[in-house]
């Protein structure tokens, strides 16, 4: 069976603690008022959307290995959430910035993943149907950013660009795991080192730009050719091959501090946003010293650790079920009755 739905496993709890703080450093520093591409910050924030989404994408695939379950499931998980949130986060900007803009089909900050995951979980039942699918998603992420109608509206654009990364996971087998986890320790950090050198110097020549990570507009709206552009996205993709490689080989799969915060990284992927806003709305005093540094970096492992405690997690999903039951599951039943 393709995924794996057996016992929880450890080292992918592991995995998304590395993800879920990366996500958030790299937030912070870019909400900070003297962000900068060519600074500890900027480098900071290509790395980590080199791997960020796409590592996120290939475990939940990993994890889907009920297909009919996912469909079942993903509108009380994903899409009524973010139907929810939308409104609460445009909320809380305009209380914060006291101006806001809302539009449903413009996902705002990271919500886009919770469409994103839904509509991916919803069809995955059809898309294994077709045959040589995983083959035919890389060739739709690429030729994607050629189609300027494939933007940020429903979070089309990055849905399509990151799709082959869900699928990878959904046919990736466990004993491919093993096999990679078998690599010799010494050459994984090595290979983690020519990485980080490698992106590095993508960032100081400045061959790649800022946007073209975020995968979510087409490429001409990036300033790139199209052949430039799938070049590019082709090259990205190979990069996050490599570190979900890296990231299976190198951290372990026995239970750790960090395997609680993976097991609550929708909760910190939500929240951390809040905090975000305040440190855009604050202005914070980021003057490419190393105390500015080491504050965001300090904020981040608090919100981390913060909206990972089991407690935080569980009011996040009473909260969430709550409203589900009285707004979808009640009306629903009085209908029936009625009708």
């Amino acid at each position: 069976m393709a995924g794996n739905i057996g016992n929880r496993n450890y080292l992918f709890d592991n995995i998304k603690a590395i993800l879920i703080f990366s996500v958030v450093l790299a937030h912070y520093f870019r909400a900070s008022t003297s962000f900068d591409t060519e600074n500890l910050g900027g480098i900071v924030y290509i790395a980590s959307f080199s791997y960020i989404m796409q590592a996120f994408f290939f475990i939940s695939g990993y994890f889907s290995g009920n297909p009919q379950k996912c469909r079942d499931n993903a509108f009380k998980t994903f899409l009524y959430p973010y139907l929810i949130l939308m409104p609460v986060m445009y909320g809380i900007r305009y209380l914060i910035f006291g101006d806001a803009h809302f539009d449903l089909t413009l996902p705002t900050m990271a919500l886009w993943y919770l469409l994103t995951l839904f509509f991916y979980r919803y069809f995955l039942i059809d898309l294994i149907k077709i045959k040589k699918i995983l083959l035919i998603s890389f060739f739709v992420s690429l030729t994607a950013g050629f189609i300027p109608f494939f933007n940020s509206t429903l979070a089309i654009g990055r849905t399509l660009a990151f799709l082959p990364f869900f699928l990878m996971g959904y046919y990736f087998k466990e004993e491919w795991i093993e096999k990679i986890r078998r690599i010799p320790k010494p050459a994984a950090l090595m290979t983690l080192v020519i990485l980080l050198c490698f992106i590095v110097a993508l960032t100081v020549i400045d061959a790649v730009p800022l946007e073209a990570f975020h995968m979510k507009n087409s490429y001409g709206s990036t300033g790139l050719g199209n052949f430039e552009g799938v070049a590019i996205r082709l090259l990205l993709s190979v990069v996050s091959i490599i570190w979900i490689m890296i990231f299976i080989n190198l951290l372990p799969r026995r239970k750790t501090f960090f395997a609680v915060i993976g097991q609550n990284t929708m909760t910190v992927y939500i929240l951390h946003i809040i905090i975000r806003y305040f440190v855009k709305a604050i202005e914070f005093p980021f003057d490419d010293s190393s105390i500015s540094f080491l504050l965001l970096a300090v904020l981040a492992v608090l919100s981390v650790w913060f909206f990972s405690r089991p407690s935080a997690a569980a009011l996040y999903h009473r909260i969430m079920e709550g409203l589900y039951r009285w707004t979808v599951v009640i009306p629903r039943t009085l209908i029936r009755q009625i009708l």
